[in-house]
């Protein structure tokens, strides 16, 4: 194994809360020359405070070594909409992405070629109709990813794509497109930062519907860690397992074993 994407929430940490072992999971795959880089569908965070964060925990990382669901749409929108007018929908993070990515952004509903999607903690009516008014007026809509919930330290919280949902639901039109994972944009722009074969790189994560179903759409060595979304209890286990699931990534070195 050459190369692993590790995700983050629910797998690295939960919320500012570190995840037993993980730490030391990292230590292990970067012992053994293990290119490493981090993918979040977080869209509410720069890639400079996951880095950040990261280094509060404990383990240091370049932030080069950070992919978003931000970073991912931003590139993904300006490179398949080079002249488009962004209506960003989101926290200050993905609007930072689209800034950095040279994208022309507008408030005005009717003025949006593109409107995208991300969490936003301040989503209400007066953003859902702005979302509507920009999809009706012919406005494609790209949502960063399609989680339904995140892990807090207090609980699950709605994700970015129960937002997109319900502009989709409003304006009677599905998605465009979701760059975060398990979609083609995020795949593309891991293994191209990599640079690897995708049969010498694994993926860990927590989430089976996008982690999980992200590697085995690209061909990854999938390993599930139980730190997250879902528990040694959880049926999907048996009806529909990764490759490999282990308690959390510092269990990782079972997996490096096996390989």
């Amino acid at each position: 194994m050459d190369a692993a994407l590790i995700d983050l929430d629910g797998t690295v940490y939960r919320s500012s809360t570190a995840i037993p072992g993980a730490a030391a999971g990292i230590d292990t795959l970067r012992d053994r020359g293990i290119d490493i880089i981090f993918v979040t569908n977080s869209a509410t965070k720069s890639r400079e405070e996951c880095r950040d964060r990261l280094a509060s925990l404990g383990t240091e990382a370049d932030v080069s070594q950070f992919l978003t669901s931000a970073s991912v749409t931003a590139t993904t929108v300006t490179s398949e909409y080079p002249a488009a007018s962004v209506l960003v929908i989101g926290e200050p993070a993905l609007h930072d992405e689209f800034t950095r990515a040279g994208a022309t952004l507008t408030t005005d509903p009717t003025d949006a070629d593109v409107v995208v999607v991300g969490n936003d903690s301040t989503f209400g009516y007066e953003t859902l109709t702005r979302g509507l008014q920009a999809v009706d007026a012919g406005a494609a809509l790209i949502g960063t990813n399609g989680d339904r919930k995140v892990p807090t330290d207090s609980g699950m919280a709605p994700g970015a794509g129960a937002l997109l949902e319900a502009i989709a639901y409003a304006a009677n039109h599905e998605p465009d497109q979701i760059c975060g994972k398990p979609n083609q944009p995020m795949i593309d722009v891991s293994l191209e930062t990599l640079g690897v074969d995708p049969a010498a790189c694994m993926i860990i994560g927590d989430n089976p519907e996008t982690d999980i179903a992200m590697g085995r759409r690209a061909g990854l060595t999938t390993v599930l860690v139980l730190s997250g979304l879902v528990d040694e209890t959880d049926p999907i286990l048996e009806t529909d397992p990764a490759d490999y699931a282990i308690d959390s990534l510092g269990d990782i070195e079972t997996v490096l074993e096996d390989g």
